[in-house]
Parts: C-alpha cells; sequence; structure tokens
C-alpha cells in the first residue's frame, strides 16, 4: 500500500501547477509568434559600436518578418526601402553646437532596397547601384538584417578624440519612399507600418562597447 503524506500532496499539486503554467506560456508564445509572423516585424537581437578611422562603427543584427500584403506587393514589382537610422543621443549640447555652426546632422541614414526580379525568380537587395541576389525570400532578410561596420559621426572630435558618446537606432520600412499610390494604400494597414524599437549603442573612454 502506498501512502502519501500531506507534504508529497503539496508538492504533486505544486508540480502540476507549475506544468500547467509551462503549457500555457508554450501555447501563447506559439500564438504570438505566428501572429509575428502573419503581421511582420523587426525585432533588434544584437548591436554593438566601435572605433574607426576617424569614425564610430556600429554592427548589428536584427531579424524581420514582413506580411503577405508586402510580399505580394514584392511581387508585383514594388521596391520596399529599408532604413537604418542612427540618432546621436549625449552629448546634447555638442550636437547643438554643431548644427547651429555647420549644418552637422546628429543623425545617419542607411537605405537598402528589397525587389524581386520576376525574370531570374530571385530577390535582390540593393546599396545604391550595387546589389546582391538570392533564391529565398528568407535569405534576403536575413541578409537584410545583417549590419557590419556602419560608418557613423564621421569627421567629429566625438571620432577624433574617442569622447564618451550615446545614441540610439533602429530599422524600419520607410514609406515615405514608396511610390504616391502605394503610400495610399499603406494608410491605415498595420502590416504595412514595420520597423523595430529604438536600441541604445554607445561609447566610453575610448573603449569598444557592446
Amino acid at each position: 500500500m502506498v501512502f502519501i503524506t500531506p507534504f508529497s500532496r503539496n508538492k504533486l499539486s505544486s508540480l502540476r501547477r507549475w506544468c500547467g503554467l509551462f503549457v500555457l506560456w508554450m501555447a501563447l508564445s506559439a500564438v504570438f509568434s505566428a501572429a509575428w509572423a502573419e503581421n511582420g516585424g523587426i525585432k533588434a537581437q544584437q548591436t554593438s559600436s566601435s572605433w574607426g578611422d576617424n569614425q564610430v562603427e556600429i554592427s548589428a543584427n536584427y531579424k524581420i518578418s514582413i506580411s503577405p500584403a508586402l510580399e505580394d506587393a514584392l511581387l508585383n514589382g514594388l521596391s520596399l526601402p529599408f532604413v537604418y537610422e542612427f540618432q546621436l543621443t549625449r552629448p546634447r549640447m555638442y550636437s547643438w553646437y554643431r548644427q547651429v555652426a555647420d549644418w552637422f546632422s546628429p543623425t545617419a541614414t542607411l537605405t537598402y532596397r528589397l525587389s524581386y526580379h520576376a525574370l531570374s525568380r530571385q530577390y535582390r537587395l540593393h546599396l545604391g547601384s550595387f546589389y546582391r541576389s538570392f533564391n529565398t525570400l528568407d535569405e534576403a532578410l536575413a541578409a537584410l538584417g545583417v549590419l557590419r561596420a556602419w560608418a557613423v559621426l564621421q569627421d567629429t572630435s566625438i571620432a577624433q578624440d574617442k569622447s564618451d558618446f550615446s545614441g540610439r537606432m533602429r530599422l524600419k520600412l520607410d514609406v515615405s519612399q514608396l511610390p504616391k499610390t502605394w503610400q495610399l494604400t499603406a494608410l491605415g494597414h498595420s502590416d504595412w507600418q514595420l520597423e523595430s524599437s529604438w536600441t541604445e549603442v554607445g561609447l566610453h573612454g575610448g573603449e569598444d562597447g557592446k
């Protein structure tokens, strides 16, 4: 005969409760993941910054998913402009002085364009006049989400003297660069409002920051 003491019954009840919560958490995670993939999204996974030759260099990894509506637009010939944005947040007085003195902008942008080439049935990722081709959309989005040694704050005293600074960055689909007809299509549709949250970056005392 097996006897279950009050202690063991309490322990068994607690274990069942935690197992139930874990199963619920897994189910909710699956639902939110499916919704994220369906609607599209951009999430920062890692960012870092380092000192370069008279500049600050930023690297990052983003996970990108686009909605079926955006994928259909790609297949119908629309080029999607994705923009990396950087904003200097500290030192604020330096930023203000440079803007007034010589039109220095405490911001920087880097634009990629994602397109589909119907003849080759490949996706293309454009940076200026250069482009790379990919067999699948997932491969193109994975490449778009990898940023290496992006030069910002070039020829500034921050870069020259390796002074402390703080900034923030994000990646977004820039709807303002779409043709006017597509801008109207994007109005009021959440799956076209695609951008990551701001992520903090910075360096201190001449040392590389992560």
